[in-house]
């Protein structure tokens, strides 16, 4: 009897716990649902802003400051620079970095005040008159002939920027001439008209100062060419800091009697 009582107890016991689980797991279910959607939400959510603050990132281009008309020479009295969310501009705006490329150019369209100005509307290429026009006033456009080491195999376009290393060391500093814009490679001198699949480079115009082209027409054998970002303006290139010279003292004893000490550098053995 005492038997048939603790199986029936053993049963009870069971079934309440069998109604019990039956009542939860849906619950616990649905709890773990709602946190992996919740997750999946924050995942999505963090992706959305950092969407929204790369498409807001400010970026600098070149826009007219005053009402251009077709044939108008760009220059200082029409032109400014702004700054837009990345995500109007395209390869078509003129960058903030190439402002003093248009100078002297002809706008080949008419452009209200505060629109960009884009590559399209610059004259055509190979407008010898347009061309010659670019070169600012106080400085010289000079053509080198180069190889596919000195035009980093065909990457070099009009806009960039290179140092040029016209001694044999480096070790002084009118070895380099540096910061040299390029403003025409082959005979483009239109950014978007030179493209990196077109064979190889023959030439590479530079607008240098007539001390800048003296140094590179006089240099003895090969120049090597550096190409650089064109918005770093540093005068050169930071490496690393030196390491401190540390040093201590070493004793000196002679026969177990102590004589002197002297310092040494820390890490070279005695």
């Amino acid at each position: 009897m005492f038997a048939s009582m603790k199986g029936k107890a053993r049963s009870f016991s069971s079934g309440k716990w069998a109604g019990s689980a039956r009542t939860f797991l849906p619950l616990l279910a649905g709890l773990l649902l709602c946190g992996f959607a919740l997750a999946a939400a924050g995942r999505r959510v963090a992706t959305v802003e950092k969407e929204i603050r790369r498409q807001a990132n400010p970026v600098e281009v070149v826009v007219a400051s005053a009402p251009i008309p077709t044939g108008e020479t760009f220059g200082t009295q029409n032109l400014a620079k702004k700054s837009i969310p990345s995500s109007g501009t395209g390869q078509r705006n003129v960058p903030a970095s190439e402002f003093e490329l248009l100078l002297g150019a002809r706008a080949k369209t008419a452009i209200d005040p505060g629109e960009p100005v884009l590559w399209t509307d610059v004259e055509e290429p190979y407008n010898t008159d347009a061309f010659s026009r670019t070169v600012l006033p106080g400085h010289r456009a000079m053509t080198l002939g180069v190889d596919s080491t000195s035009s980093f195999a065909g990457l070099l376009h009009p806009g960039d920027r290179v140092d040029l290393l016209t001694g044999r060391s480096g070790a002084i500093s009118t070895d380099w001439v540096r910061d040299i814009p390029v403003i025409a490679v082959d005979r483009d001198h239109n950014r978007l008209a030179h493209t990196s699949d077109k064979g190889e480079t023959a030439t590479v115009t530079l607008m240098v100062t007539p001390g800048e082209g003296s140094r590179i027409a006089l240099a003895s054998g090969k120049v090597h060419w550096f190409l650089r970002n064109p918005d770093d303006n540093a005068a050169e290139a930071i490496g690393p800091p030196a390491k401190p010279n540390t040093s201590r003292p070493v004793e000196i004893w002679k026969g177990g009697v102590y004589v002197s000490s002297i310092l040494s550098a820390k890490g070279i053995p005695e």
